[in-house]
């Protein structure tokens, strides 16, 4: 670890507690940035997907339950998912 960075850390207990919550956002922030993994090729295309079905249906309006849109949401993916693994 650097050790400004360690130096740091050590003083964090000392800080006020508004000033700890702030650090655990920024940190939180971070690691978000630059830790976090990254989507796979598969996963992004399933996102794009899934932002298309949701986009036509906004267009078409009317009413859906929370039950139909996710069996609708998971007959969509479980289709692309076994024609991909056809390709």
């Amino acid at each position: 670890m650097n050790k400004k960075l360690e130096t740091l850390i050590e003083r964090v207990p000392s800080w006020p507690q508004k000033a700890q919550q702030e650090a655990a956002r920024a940190l939180a922030t971070i690691e978000e940035k630059h830790v976090r993994r990254s989507l796979t090729a598969a996963e992004r295309a399933k996102l794009v997907a899934l932002r298309k079905t949701i986009n036509r249906a906004i267009a078409r309006g009317g009413s859906y339950t929370d039950e139909e849109v996710a069996a609708s949401i998971a007959n969509r993916l479980d289709a692309w998912e076994r024609r991909r693994k056809r390709a």
